[in-house]
């Protein structure tokens, strides 16, 4: 039996939080690319046709209903028929889509009140400014239009009075219907009922203890209590149970939220590498593509993190490791040092990698980076803030350092590939 909510809601924000999905993003931008209707156009984009078992990355509309194939199916799974058309992923074109969907939603609403979760899937507080626009759902409407009216795009949305109850209207109803809108009235009828494995948030590990608990709906875990919740999985037990009674305190902060964002780039390696120097060039090249990413954001971190995956073949998995500098950076050769003080406390001499990653995160704006308290550093990001603009205007070859190119560097890959795919 499920008792009294653990809150007054009276007490609780009562906004206007919208959550916005692109419908198929990268498959809908292809086939509108060839002058298709995704919606009556069976495509798919794959990343690799050479391989049958390369990734489905996406799959239009009508490819998912008519086939039942889509994102994470496999490229032996399509039938070979000419109905079907396949695509090389295109990344540089699915990112500036994105930023030109961005510029829409911040003609509608200010950046802070927009939190950018993914490429295709943004939040936007309304609250403020529905005013304008006649309420919610006009707004909401007027937003889908233009950017069905620019780019030939559909969206699905989800509003709410917090962010967690506004994503998963979007996900529960809102693809069904195109426009859903969730209260703390709905939640008994519509959040109860839901499977825990099917909501957003709760993993696959977490739903099959559940399960183990006796615990299979959303109402299920609001039955219980908060204690019982907390004793077994800490923090994050307590979140899904005030989620169960619809509660979330946070809110769209901004396109980067220091708690929630990082810059990154991770790179598979074609063979194995043992020698350290190679390594450490690899290491290098991604620390030059996240500091220039971030200088070009106007963004500087003070969290290294390393990813290191070994050989399939090795006995070992691999590691990961982070480090907090003392001050907020976005210059390569500090994030490169960070990085290989966290590579040289964990790694075995010899162990064969075969994927590097890393990362910079507890962002902030780089105006924010006390330069005071350091010497040179100011003169070094005057510097690196020079080496860019020679990178943008004549391209990244023209200006190297000389590690970027030794012995097992995989720059040119970086230049050319964006999430590990063609940018063009």
């Amino acid at each position: 039996m499920i008792g009294k909510p653990p809150i007054d809601y009276s007490t609780l924000p009562d906004g206007d939080i919208a959550c916005f999905d692109i419908k198929s993003f990268y498959a809908s931008i292809e086939a509108i690319a060839r002058g298709f209707d995704p919606f009556e156009t069976a495509i798919a984009v794959v990343g690799n046709q050479d391989q049958q078992g390369s990734v489905i990355l996406a799959a239009s509309p009508y490819m998912k209903a008519k086939f039942n194939l889509g994102t994470g199916n496999r490229l032996y799974e399509i039938p070979d028929i000419p109905e079907i058309l396949l695509v090389e992923p295109r990344m540089e074109l699915y990112m500036n889509r994105a930023l030109q969907i961005i510029d829409i939603y911040t003609s509608y609403v200010h950046p802070d009140d927009i939190f950018v979760y993914s490429v295709d899937e943004s939040w936007l507080d309304l609250t403020s400014t529905k005013v304008r626009y006649n309420g919610t759902k006009n707004m909401v409407t007027k937003i889908k239009n233009e950017i069905n009216n620019k780019h030939g795009l559909a969206c699905s949305v989800g509003v709410g009075p917090n962010m967690f109850l506004s994503k998963v209207a979007m996900d529960v109803e809102g693809k069904k219907t195109g426009y859903a809108r969730w209260g703390y009235d709905d939640i008994k009828d519509k959040l109860w009922p839901l499977e825990v494995s099917k909501v957003w948030g709760i993993g696959s590990r977490t739903a099959a203890k559940f399960n183990k608990w006796g615990i299979y709906t959303m109402g299920d875990v609001a039955s219980r209590s908060l204690e019982f919740f907390k004793k077994r999985l800490g923090i994050v037990g307590v979140e899904i149970y005030r989620q169960a009674w619809g509660i979330d305190d946070s809110r769209p902060g901004g396109f980067y939220d220091d708690k929630r964002k990082s810059i990154g780039r991770g790179a598979t390696l074609y063979r194995d590498y043992q020698k350290f120097e190679e390594i450490k060039t690899v290491i290098f090249n991604l620390s030059e593509d996240i500091g220039y990413r971030a200088r070009e954001l106007g963004l500087a971190g003070r969290t290294v993190s390393l990813y290191i995956r070994y050989s399939q073949e090795f006995y070992k998995k691999g590691f990961q490791g982070q480090q907090t500098l003392e001050s907020a950076t976005n210059l390569e050769h500090e994030i490169m040092r960070a990085a290989l003080e966290l590579l040289e406390k964990k790694y075995q001499a010899g162990s064969p990698i075969r994927r590097i990653s890393l990362s910079l995160s507890n962002l902030l704006g780089e105006e924010n980076v006390q330069l005071s308290l350091f010497q040179d550093k100011e003169k070094k990001m005057n510097l690196a803030r020079a080496r860019d603009q020679i990178r943008n205007e004549f391209g990244p070859e023209k200006l190297d350092y000389g590690l970027s190119q030794a012995d097992g560097s995989i720059r040119e890959r970086l230049n050319s590939n964006i999430g590990g795919h063609k940018k063009k």
